[in-house]
């Protein structure tokens, strides 16, 4: 038996122990009123759900590149603050004494 053979026998199945079990005509009344209903259901949720949809991508994008700013002025303060400890490094380093003993004087 192929697989779709497979697949229409194990829906018959599931449909037959659905009408024994007594919840068959609900599910299917369900599934009839959401067919019906789709077309004038869907269309009404969609002229609420655009909007929404469109200003919540509008807030993420406006909170993103306030974020991409915010991120940028910290790097470049992080980046000012590591060039004068660099500097000053440095600097210190010039100033200090050289205690490391002269192995090149002739004794």
């Amino acid at each position: 038996m192929g697989l779709i053979h497979w697949r229409q026998a194990g829906i018959q199945q599931h449909f037959g122990e659905m009408m024994e079990a007594g919840k068959g005509g609900r599910a299917i009344a369900l599934g009839i009123g959401a067919v019906v209903l789709a077309p004038i259901l869907l269309p009404a949720i969609g002229k609420v759900a655009k909007p929404l949809a469109k200003a919540t991508l509008k807030n993420g994008i406006t909170l993103y590149e306030k974020g991409k700013v915010a991120v940028a002025e910290a790097n470049e303060v992080w980046e000012d603050i590591l060039a004068e400890a660099k500097a000053e490094a440095m600097a210190e380093s010039h100033q200090m004494p050289n205690t490391e003993p002269n192995h090149n004087h002739k004794g």
